[in-house]
Order: C-alpha cells, then sequence, then structure tokens
C-alpha cells in the first residue's frame, strides 16, 4: 500500500512539473519532440486518475461479475476506460492539438464513452445501443465531414461512402468490445494500433493527428500497470465505457487521416490492414455463428455471445491469457508493419507488405480452426441456455 502511495504521489508530481510551460517549451517543444511530451503527459495523467476510477467503481458497485463466458473469477471494478478518457482529454487540450474535424470526432467519442457508462451501470439492449452508436456516427460524418472516399465527385458516392463510414466505425467500435475480453487485451490493441496511425501520420506531415494518436497511446498506457500484471489479475477493467470509446476514437481517426500523400489506394488500404486482427475477428466468429445457426438473423447477432472470439481460442488451445495477449499483439504488430512497407510505393515492395499481411492472416485462420477443433460440439442455442443455467458465480469479492 506504501509503496502505490509513493507511485502515485510521484505521478502528480510529475505531471505538476509537465504542466509548467517553462519546462514542456524548453525541454520538449524547442528541441522539437512534442510527441514525446505528450506521450509522458497523457501516461502520467492516466497512471495518476485510474486508482481514483477503480475506487469510484467500487464505492457504486459497478463491477464486471464472472458468467459463464468470462475468463476471470472475481468481481472486478470498472471505470478503468473513464481514467483513460481523461488523460486523452487533458492531453488534448493542454497541447491544443485540434485539427479540422477532431472536435467533432472527440464529442462523438465523448457521447460514445456516455453510453458505454451507461451501459456498464445498467445494460442497455442491444438493439438500442447498436441504434445510438449509428446515430453518434452519423452525426460525425454530418457535422465533421469524417467519411470514406471511395468515390468521389458523382452523384451516387454519398450513398455508398456513408454506410461503409457508419459500417466501418460502428464495426471497430463493437470489434474493439469484444476484443475486451482477456487482461490488457484490448488495451495493447488500441496502443498498438494508435502507434502505427501515430507513425504514418507523422511520415505524411499530419503533426496533429500524430500528436492526437500518441496522446491516445499514453493514455492507454498508463493504465495498463492496473490492468495487466504479471502473475496477478488485473485491478480493474475498461468496460463498456473504455473499449467502445477506444474503437469508436480509433476508428474515426483512420476516417479522418490522410494515410498516403500520392496514393489513394494505399490512404484506404494501410488503415484496413493495421485493424485487420479486430475486423478479421469480427467477420469471422459472425459468419461462424450464423453457420453454426447460433444466430438466425442481424438481431440474434448482436445478442448472440458466446466463447469464439480468436482470444477464447487461443486460451482453448491451452495458452494462457498473457501468452493469448502476447501471440495476438505480435499478429497486429507484424501487421502495423506490413502497413508501413506499403507506404513506400514500390511496386515491389508494396506486394510483399501485402503478401506478408495476407500470410499472417492466413496464420490467423489456422488458430481460429485449430481452435474450433477443441470447441465442445454444443450443436445449437439450447446447449448454450444450459451452459449459462448452470454457471454460478462466486459471491464473495
Amino acid at each position: 500500500m506504501a509503496i502505490n502511495v509513493i507511485r502515485h504521489t510521484i505521478a502528480a508530481i510529475f505531471l505538476l512539473l509537465l504542466a509548467l510551460p517553462t519546462v514542456k517549451q524548453y525541454f520538449f517543444f524547442n528541441p522539437g519532440v512534442r510527441w514525446l511530451y505528450i506521450l509522458i503527459f497523457s501516461f502520467a495523467a492516466s497512471y495518476f486518475l485510474t486508482p481514483f476510477c477503480r475506487m469510484a467503481a467500487i464505492r457504486i458497485n459497478i463491477l464486471d461479475r464472472p458468467d459463464w463466458r468470462k475468463t476471470h473469477h472475481d468481481p472486478t471494478p470498472l471505470l478503468g476506460g473513464l481514467g483513460v478518457y481523461l488523460a486523452f482529454l487533458l492531453s488534448l487540450l493542454f497541447n491544443n492539438v485540434f485539427y479540422p474535424g477532431m472536435k467533432i470526432l472527440l464529442l462523438g467519442a465523448s457521447l460514445i464513452l456516455i453510453v458505454g457508462l451507461w451501459d456498464d451501470i445498467r445494460p442497455i439492449p442491444a438493439l438500442l445501443k447498436f441504434i445510438i452508436q449509428v446515430l453518434i456516427s452519423l452525426m460525425i460524418i454530418s457535422f465533421g465531414n469524417i467519411q470514406l472516399t471511395f468515390f468521389y465527385h458523382t452523384p451516387f458516392a454519398p450513398f455508398i461512402n456513408i454506410p461503409l463510414t457508419v459500417l466501418w466505425i460502428v464495426g471497430i467500435t463493437n470489434a474493439m468490445n469484444f476484443f475486451d475480453g482477456l487482461d490488457g487485451l484490448a488495451t495493447t490493441m488500441s496502443i498498438i494500433i494508435a502507434a502505427f496511425l501515430g507513425v504514418i501520420a507523422f511520415k505524411t506531415d499530419q503533426p496533429a493527428l500524430g500528436w492526437f494518436s500518441v496522446a491516445l497511446a499514453g493514455s492507454c498506457m498508463g493504465f495498463m500497470p492496473y490492468n495487466f500484471r504479471v502473475g496477478r489479475p488485473a485491478l480493474l477493467f475498461l468496460g463498456d465505457t473504455g473499449s467502445t470509446f477506444l474503437g469508436f476514437t480509433l476508428a474515426g481517426l483512420a476516417v479522418l487521416g490522410r494515410w498516403s500523400n500520392t496514393s489513394h489506394f494505399v490512404s484506404l488500404t494501410a488503415p484496413i490492414i493495421i485493424f485487420s486482427v479486430l475486423i478479421f475477428d469480427m467477420i469471422y466468429v459472425n459468419l461462424s455463428r450464423i453457420k453454426n445457426r447460433l444466430a438466425r438473423n442481424f438481431f440474434e447477432l448482436l445478442t448472440c455471445v458466446n466463447r469464439d472470439h480468436l482470444h477464447h481460442r487461443l486460451l482453448l488451445m491451452g495458452f494462457k491469457g498473457k501468452e493469448a495477449v502476447f501471440i495476438i499483439a505480435v499478429i497486429s504488430a507484424c501487421l502495423g508493419v506490413s502497413a508501413l512497407i506499403i507506404m513506400n510505393q514500390n511496386i515491389i515492395e508494396a506486394i510483399l507488405g501485402l503478401s506478408q499481411a495476407v500470410m499472417i492472416l492466413g496464420l490467423t485462420v489456422i488458430l481460429m480452426l485449430k481452435g474450433r477443433e477443441i470447441i465442445p460440439k454444443e450443436g445449437d442455442r439450447r446447449v448454450l441456455r444450459r451452459r449459462k443455467e448452470d454457471y454460478k458465480a462466486p459471491d464473495t469479492m
């Protein structure tokens, strides 16, 4: 306990020092490493704020209780995502890194966070939550001009670009939420995705987008010591508050940026490769549920739950939770490197980069199929209902 107090006090002092204009200007801005200042500030802010979020979650009883499809064994506080959000927001405000469209994106992400907080406190029907996510996506498209541009200057362009943008944003938002199933997994994925988006942003002369990405990555890094602890369970989780906020923000950032100065194809392809683990998992799992008759239509897909995501299948293969996180992180990082390779515009390197991405996704398919072989043959929804009814969650803290 004393060590934790000391660490928390050091983080508070560090934040106060970073807030001094002289320190910021002399040590970071003048040498041209503003990104480093934002990274350190967001990390320290998140590290400082997260324990308060944990205490608030315990006090008002916002806990994630174990059930048949979850991997933790004891009720665990939520609201970790609130600390990440506040640290991210402070980093942006202290550094004034807003770019056209960023304020609307931040507003939309804030609304998503509120919906997630509501869902953590009192679960929202899946259909209602989906409708709200679609409406918020349409809001940032309308007021922030944040949309994918598959087609230009044609009468039918909005009828294709807008639905695809909504599909992208809502899909990534929920894919990140589904990945919040192991300690540190969603946070690690967010760090990797934000880091690669930031690198490409700086390479394409979009410093504001780079700083935005760095602030998000640093905020997640400050949360990690409480969520990903070696040999010990997490002290708190992101909750829907954090996972949906991270997914929505990263998805919107990918749409907002221009990821190549010369090639529209690369600009569209690079984010898809960076997000491809999330995209693949979402598509594969939904198709699998339809094929196995766990969901017969779109509305049942919204409410269908099972232990069939990539991280669940790795656990079934015998990997421990931390090992599964490491494997998925390495796959995601390798795909991010593939996205960097295709940025060079050399046709040979672009083909090699895309080939590497395809081979890595092929490896992911093998892992999913191997994990599927170990899943008991459940047959239909009746077995899932029986598993839910038989599970008894622990009563103790």
